[in-house]
């Protein structure tokens, strides 16, 4: 097949692709607006049992990251994409059939593996579909299709959440849009065949690097620990921004709906142009400009206790409009940034381990940020200002340490094979105990030097 070809190719893989992520999210976004109202009112379960078995199932899905990586690597991302919209399909055509908290707790911890396995699997089959700078792109066009399906599906269900068949409905909704997802995205995909994938150099399934190789890259966790700082930075904005300006700030009852509203908005008309400004700079200068853009943001809300309330409204709308852009930026830059820093023989691992720093910040996200707002406005935004400025020295820390490109500029490092990771992982750690350099940002290896 000619380079002509295997473009087009590519480039029909990927709309179909970003055509099953709108099927997908369509139906979530018509189930997330009344998930809880099902199980009280359609299941009529207790709202306190649904809330923990929810919680419980969710904790117990998190544990599948690992597996996920293990099992990406395994047998290549493809497979488990489709898998992963199957089964989470099949959990909603299970929910109508319920009657008890511990079944909601035991489908939501298959949902949560599911919904694990499919952001693990995501990202390093986008990569295997284009690559460089382009994957920035395709990771914002996938963003602001999520936030259309999800805005265009919760529009959708007021038409049917009145009534409990209506509410039935909307799960087998949901479960149909899963399933129809994984019928394009399997069209869409070669399905990956079984030790085919990253068996570099002849190892076999035992000779291959595996968690512990993993864990020894220090710069790539380092690069992880700079995410989970990003995620709870964009994830204040929906979780506790709107709870401040109603009870802190005094805000009018509809501000909150309102904020969350504006800002997805702006979102999804911000995320392309974003990372199309964000290809005339390196990574990194775009990734710290994000965190100044955050930095600013919490900084204007640290003081909004003073201000009269007439100015609260179009204050925490300004706010919401300008952390979305931080968060147009960080998100495809980072996940890109982690693919590429990530060898080819390990990317189902180490994109796991980059996901559980998104759900260690929805963890972490209510109970750390209500805490802070129980010590004051003030308290709150100041420690977030500090958090989104922490992410500048980590980035220019770790830029140098990673494979050329991920975040400097530099000719596109090819893929890493099993061996020179392992290699790079003992140089590295070596370094970092003080043979090499006393600081963690010391010696440069050279670019791409791992």
């Amino acid at each position: 097949m000619t380079a002509g070809a295997d473009g087009a190719t590519s480039a029909l893989k990927g709309r179909l692709y970003l055509l099953a992520m709108l099927i997908d999210t369509i139906g979530s976004g018509m189930w997330m607006p009344i998930g809880l109202i099902f199980f009280t009112r359609a299941q009529h379960l207790p709202i306190e049992q649904v809330g923990v078995a929810l919680t419980v199932g969710g904790v117990f899905g998190l544990a599948a990251g690992p597996v996920s990586g293990n099992l990406v690597d395994r047998f290549g991302p493809a497979p488990f994409v489709v898998i992963s919209n199957v089964a989470r399909g099949a959990v909603f055509f299970v929910y109508p059939l319920i009657d008890s908290a511990w079944q909601v707790s035991l489908l939501a911890a298959v949902y949560a593996a599911a919904d694990r396995l499919f952001w693990t699997a995501n990202t390093p089959l986008l990569g295997s579909l284009v690559a460089g700078r382009r994957l920035d792109r395709l990771l914002a066009t996938q963003n602001v299709i999520r936030i259309v399906g999800l805005g265009l599906g919760a529009a959708a269900c007021g038409l049917l959440a009145g009534t409990v068949p209506g509410l039935h409905l909307l799960a087998d909704v949901n479960a149909i849009s899963y399933l129809l997802a994984a019928c394009v995205i399997f069209f869409a995909v070669e399905m990956s065949k079984p030790a085919a994938v990253a068996t570099a150099g002849g190892h076999d399934d035992a000779q291959r690097p595996g968690w512990r190789a993993t864990l020894a890259d220090r710069p790539y966790l380092a690069l992880c620990l700079i995410q989970l700082l990003f995620a709870l930075s964009a994830l204040s904005l929906v979780v506790i921004l709107p709870l401040a300006a109603l009870v802190r700030l005094g805000g009018p009852s509809w501000l909150p709906g309102a904020s969350i509203v504006v800002g997805n908005t702006v979102l999804a008309l911000a995320q392309k142009p974003a990372v199309k400004i964000s290809e005339k700079m390196s990574r990194a200068r775009g990734l710290i400009l994000a965190g100044l853009i955050f930095a600013l943001t919490f900084l204007l809300m640290a003081p909004a206790t003073e201000f009269d309330r007439r100015m609260v409204a179009p204050l925490v709308l300004i706010v919401s409009m300008l952390g979305v852009v931080g968060e147009a930026l960080s998100a495809p830059l980072m996940t890109a940034a982690a693919n590429q820093a990530a060898p080819q023989a390990l990317r189902g691992r180490y994109s796991a381990l980059f996901q559980t720093s998104w759900g260690l910040a929805t963890v972490l996200a209510p109970a750390l940020f209500t805490g802070l707002l129980a010590a004051g406005n003030a308290v709150l935004w100041l420690t977030l200002c500090c958090i989104a400025l922490m992410t500048i020295p980590g980035l220019l820390a770790v830029s140098g340490r990673l494979p050329d490109g991920c975040l400097q500029e530099g000719s596109a490092a090819a893929p890493r094979s099993a061996d020179r990771a392992r290699k790079s992982a003992r140089r590295r750690d070596s370094g970092l105990l003080g043979v090499v350099s006393p600081s963690w940002s010391g010696q440069r290896n050279g670019k791409g030097g791992k």
